[in-house]
């Protein structure tokens, strides 16, 4: 747990700016030079009863959350990023009348829910494989994106394939490595070219969200197995755990984890 994060611990104060504090502290934000804002992004509401978590802020997920009466949204991909204009039209407009039409809150976690050791993306999906011994990996822009754990007793490529086809259907895995998998790297999203990193760092398996045109070439070249498992579906592990652990801290609200499924 990040430092001051329990003493946000109080279950009878239910108010957005007490739950995104407590956020805040958790995962530390302010450490990293992020795409975008992390944190609060569109305040709606002034009380919480029902949290809901998901991926992205998308339009489907805003009306999904506003369905189930959630005053607070938290999600990892937000509304802002980058130089990206600051006009509310378009796919941007909507989202935000959507929020306030619902009084929903959103706040949004990108790079610290990545690599975030107790509830991040990656280390959540290293678990779900069966990896022990997680480290934080895969430096970028002040923070650790991702974890390098092993499997023990190794295993062959076709039993790591089945795992990860368990969790996402339309996974690919790139052969090119060795016939036992021991050593892994994960880092969810689109981060397709650190699987050169990982193969420098004498990683057996890199597993990410996408893939792209030089991802096959990469691996039998480098000496790597490499796994495509989704953008989305590689990136569900952490707001999952993030609403456990809201659970857990604010035990009078109901969190919920809403999947809007995406192929990509």
């Amino acid at each position: 747990m990040a430092d001051g994060a329990a003493a946000w611990h109080c279950p009878r104060v239910r108010t957005v700016q007490h739950i995104v504090s407590w956020l805040d502290a958790f995962l530390d934000p302010q450490r990293v030079d992020d795409y975008g804002p992390n944190g609060l992004q569109v305040e709606a509401s002034d009380h919480v009863t029902r949290i809901v978590t998901g991926v992205t802020a998308n339009l489907a997920f805003i009306e999904a959350a506003a369905d189930m009466k959630a005053d607070l949204a938290v999600v990892h991909h937000g509304l802002y990023w980058g130089n990206r204009p600051s006009t509310a039209t378009g796919s941007l407009g909507r989202r935000l009348r959507a929020l306030f039409a619902h009084r929903l809150s959103l706040a949004a976690y990108h790079l610290p829910l990545d690599g975030h050791l107790e509830v991040g993306n990656a280390a959540n999906l290293a678990r779900a494989l069966g990896l022990r011994e997680l480290v934080p990996a895969f430096p970028s822009r002040g923070i650790a994106t991702g974890v390098v754990g092993r499997f023990d007793p190794p295993l062959d490529p076709a039993t790591v394939a089945e795992r990860i086809t368990a969790l996402a259907p339309r996974a690919v895995l790139f052969e090119g490595g060795p016939a036992r998998i021991k050593k892994v790297g994960l880092v969810t999203g689109g981060a397709p070219r650190l699987a050169e990193d990982a193969a420098k760092g004498g990683l057996d398996l890199y597993v990410t969200g996408e893939a792209t045109e030089f991802t096959q070439a990469m691996a039998r070249e480098e000496g790597i197995h490499i796994a495509a498992m989704g953008h989305h579906r590689s990136e569900v592990f952490g707001p999952r755990a993030l609403a456990e652990r809201l659970r857990q801290e604010f035990p009078g609200l109901e969190v919920e984890f809403v999947d809007i499924d995406n192929p990509a």
